[in-house]
């Protein structure tokens, strides 16, 4: 994402002085976030946020949390879809899996990343919430999940709408259901979990924090250039539409106040998956 909005910032000309991207990798973004976080007060270093921001403080995996930074925008909302194989799935409707599912407990299995990933929370949430049960099998990564899909290996795949785009396009993989509140703008067709009586919704905020403590004037001012950004045309066109995300910007203090609501829904899912680190 970083490297999406710094391409808007410079072929926009939105910003009168340089913008350099720097990649700080290493425990899921642990380490990038630490060292932003210890530049206290200092407002010309930012990060982007994904949901590895939420979830690293809570499984213990990295030393500060989202309390050492001050929120600046959000930019969008990420969710997952779960999808079947096309050509060889019986299942064409989510109420028939889920009935189907009650009826033999295990008998589907789901693949994905595994671990306090996205998709083993959202997989948490729907077994507890639809009262059933599936066989979970953890890959890799989403890519290795999505080729056991279509390999006929697992039954069922949670994956980013965005990445899983090609795979539906080309007829391979079938979305039964969104993992959000509203259906998806580029899958109009394909319900939510609530529309078809589970009360499940999962997304997080993708955004952008700055360390604690900079100066009020900046944070308007980062708030402003960012709010250009997700409102630009390329912005819409090759990060929004591409990634099918849904696009919601939110100001510093919406953000603020979004964000709590993000860890506790993460919170509330490695409780019950034995993962929370107390």
């Amino acid at each position: 994402m970083a490297r999406a909005i710094h391409k808007v910032i410079v072929d926009n000309k939105l910003l009168p002085v340089t913008m350099v991207v720097t990649n700080r990798p290493g425990g899921s973004g642990a380490i990038g976030w630490t060292h932003v976080a210890g530049k206290k007060g200092d407002p010309y270093i930012i990060s982007t946020v994904s949901s590895s921001f939420y979830t690293q403080p809570l499984i213990g995996g990295m030393p500060v949390s989202a309390a050492d930074f001050t929120p600046i925008c959000g930019f969008a909302m990420d969710t997952l879809v779960l999808l079947v194989n096309s050509r060889t799935s019986r299942f064409f409707d989510i109420k028939d899996l889920l009935t189907w599912a009650k009826d033999f407990p295990r008998a589907l299995s789901v693949g994905g990343t595994g671990g306090t990933s996205d998709d083993a929370v959202a997989n948490n949430m729907l077994s507890r919430r639809a009262g059933v049960e599936f066989r979970y099998v953890p890959f890799a990564s989403g890519g290795e999940a999505m080729t056991a899909l279509l390999g006929g290996h697992v039954d069922i795949v949670w994956a980013n709408p965005g990445e899983a785009l090609s795979q539906m396009q080309a007829g391979r993989a079938r979305p039964l259901a969104v993992a959000y509140s509203s259906r998806l703008p580029l899958l109009p067709d394909v319900p939510t979990f609530r529309e078809s009586g589970v009360d499940l919704s999962f997304a997080q905020f993708r955004g952008i924090v700055a360390p604690k403590d900079i100066p009020p004037e900046a944070v308007a001012y980062l708030e402003n250039l960012f709010r250009k950004v997700a409102e630009s045309k390329d912005w819409q066109d090759n990060y929004i539409r591409p990634n099918m995300l849904f696009p919601r910007f939110l100001g510093a203090e919406e953000f603020k106040r979004e964000i709590p609501k993000v860890v506790e829904m993460y919170r509330s899912a490695f409780e019950q998956m034995g993962v929370l680190r107390r």
